[in-house]
């Protein structure tokens, strides 16, 4: 079944409405129909196995026919401090992390690295980032998106490695 996450206020007692370009993606990509059977996952470890009842221009209703846990993230949380790669590289990096499991995702620009990125190249790579953990996590199964966070420093890194 085709998994989709969904957040509290899209949940009801007995339906689930998805908005976005999950319905693009429902109505035109997977070509789904009345009747199919999706997962809408809160991103909190509750799966609803739901069935489509009505698929509009920009919201798709299911009912919910049975709620369960998840049960598929790791029994520790990992987080990952990876030195940013040229190229696509991180991409690649961030997407295979997330399906074996990782929290979280901290991009680090090390002394060294190729790769410099200002304020506003940074929020766009971790909005692209972002999705492809998105993506990897729809993917994997998982019960929640992990995230990946703006760039730090190796100091900044090193601080934020000792709190957790």
């Amino acid at each position: 079944m085709y998994r989709f996450y969904v957040s509290a206020d899209q949940l009801a007692e007995k339906e689930v409405f998805i908005s976005g370009g999950d319905v693009n993606h429902i109505k035109n990509v997977l070509r789904l129909e009345v009747g199919d059977w999706i997962v809408a996952c809160d991103g909190n470890g509750t799966d609803y196995v739901s069935r489509i009842q009505s698929i509009c221009s920009d919201e798709v209703v299911a009912s919910i026919e049975k709620v369960q846990p998840t049960g598929t993230e790791l029994p520790v949380r990992i987080t990952l401090f990876q030195g940013i790669p040229k190229q696509g590289k991180m991409e690649l990096i961030v997407q295979k992390a997330v399906e074996l499991g990782v929290y979280q995702v901290i991009p680090v620009a090390m002394k060294r690295s190729v790769v410099r990125l200002d304020d506003k190249k940074a929020a766009k790579k971790a909005d692209r980032w972002n999705s492809i953990a998105e993506s990897a996590a729809k993917q994997a199964g998982r019960s929640r998106i992990p995230e990946v966070t703006m760039p730090l420093s190796y100091k900044e890194a090193l601080k934020m490695a000792e709190e957790l």
